[in-house]
């Protein structure tokens, strides 16, 4: 799962490949890696384009090719934010999140204290503001055209925009989170995870400026997955 370096990028393949497969845009489970939020940034498109060619490689011969994934809508407007508290609320996300019901983005919005509107398609639903020079967008969406479960994703532009990946992880660690760092392959995702109710285990995955000794954090997803035996 998240566990051995390289498995966290084979168990996600960007979220895209699931998108570029399905021709839905919907990541499916264990998707914990960058995601293209509405054109966020051109790292992250780069990472889409790359998950995207692997994706058609899986496509059976013959069978008909999914159209071209043009991206997400843009978010509606949200208010501007510092990154301190950006920071809280990942935070505050961290200790709510406990059922799939919390998941929900009505419950998703009211632990942020900001309303998360829908976009023009409906298939995400979140804000993008400003912090400080930089732009953020919060965003949760489902996994899958049919499942109940949502991912929650805080993603922050351009690509040296930053929060201190110490202010993020510290606290979580205190408060019992295991932090796992990928050990092999071109993986910057950091996950963090801890066991919480109904048997359920909440990951918080962080993309870093560089795997040995992070200092900094643009891109954070939450994701609630039945935990491990």
């Amino acid at each position: 799962m998240l566990r051995n370096g390289c498995r966290i990028p084979v168990a996600v393949l960007v979220g895209a490949v699931a998108l570029a497969v399905s021709a839905y845009v919907q990541p499916s489970k264990h998707n914990k890696e960058d995601v293209t939020l509405g054109g966020v940034s051109a790292e992250i498109q780069r990472e889409q384009d790359k998950a995207a060619a692997i994706s058609d490689s899986l496509v059976p011969e013959g069978a008909d090719t999914p159209p071209e994934w043009k991206g997400f809508p843009a978010l509606k407007p949200g208010p501007e934010l510092s990154s301190a508290e950006l920071v809280a609320q990942v935070h505050g996300l961290a200790k709510a999140l406990r059922t799939y019901a919390d998941v929900d983005p009505e419950s998703v919005g009211r632990i942020l204290g900001i309303a998360l509107p829908s976009d023009a398609d409906g298939r995400r639903r979140g804000v993008s503001g400003k912090v400080g020079s930089s732009t953020y967008e919060w965003a949760v969406w489902k996994r899958s055209p049919s499942a109940a479960v949502y991912s929650v994703q805080l993603a922050l532009s351009p690509a040296e925009a930053c929060l201190s990946f110490d202010a993020l992880s510290k606290p979580l660690l205190a408060d019992g989170f295991k932090m796992y760092v990928p050990t092999y392959c071109d993986d910057r995702r950091i996950a963090l995870d801890k066991p919480v109710d109904s048997g359920l285990t909440l990951y918080v995955a962080v993309t870093v400026d560089r795997r040995e000794a992070p200092t900094c954090g643009r891109i954070v997803m939450l994701e609630l997955e039945p935990s491990d035996d």
